[in-house]
């Protein structure tokens, strides 16, 4: 099947669409392929040419915002990132999640491992790949995947709150507080990886 083609593209936007929307009203576990078939309006067959299940489907829908996210990575916050500047580095995570409120809030009720691994990913590991050489150091040294977890869990906790209700605090509000009470524990883990002969700054 060519990808590029026009009609596999409108399908797998078609397929995209149905499924947000399905997600939308339904847990992940009462979402069926005939749900999404009979949104898009395609037939079973245009849509298992494109995923073998609907978890297939939400595991591609992660990739992309994955993506999308890593690329709003811009070099300013990379500086920043290099600098130590943790109010500017939880600004920039706070006003992407923002910007990409709806399609993340409809993930994290898909899945909240998933989600939380996609929080590591971009927000943890993605900023940490653009200023360090060698992380994957951090998965054998038992002190920064403590740290990790820890910051992890806490952010996505966080940011799950905030995303089913944003009216009661603003970004700037939450990038405040994100940074005050997470403070301790990034430094932490940045000492600690500065301490890991594995691990050296770009």
């Amino acid at each position: 099947m060519n990808t590029r083609d026009l009609r596999f593209v409108k399908t797998e936007e078609l397929i995209r669409s149905a499924f947000l929307s399905c997600a939308c009203e339904n847990t992940i576990e009462n979402i069926h392929i005939k749900d999404i078939c009979a949104k898009a309006r395609i037939s079973r067959n245009a849509f298992y040419s494109h995923y073998e299940t609907k978890y297939d489907l939400l595991e591609a829908v992660y990739q992309d915002v994955e993506r999308k996210i890593l690329e709003e990575l811009t070099p300013e916050i990379i500086t920043n990132l290099s600098a130590g500047s943790i109010y500017d580095t939880t600004g920039w995570c706070i006003k992407t999640v923002d910007e990409n409120r709806e399609i993340l809030r409809i993930l994290s009720k898909c899945s909240q491992t998933r989600f939380r691994e996609m929080i590591s990913r971009t927000f943890l590991d993605g900023t940490l790949t653009a200023v360090y050489s060698g992380i994957s150091a951090v998965e054998n040294d038992t002190l920064l995947q403590l740290s990790r977890g820890y910051i992890t869990d806490g952010l996505s906790g966080i940011l799950t709150y905030w995303l089913e209700d944003s009216s009661r605090i603003s970004r700037e509000e939450l990038a405040g507080m994100l940074t005050d009470i997470s403070k301790g524990a990034v430094e932490y883990f940045y000492r600690k990886l500065d301490e890991n002969r594995n691990v050296e700054r770009r």
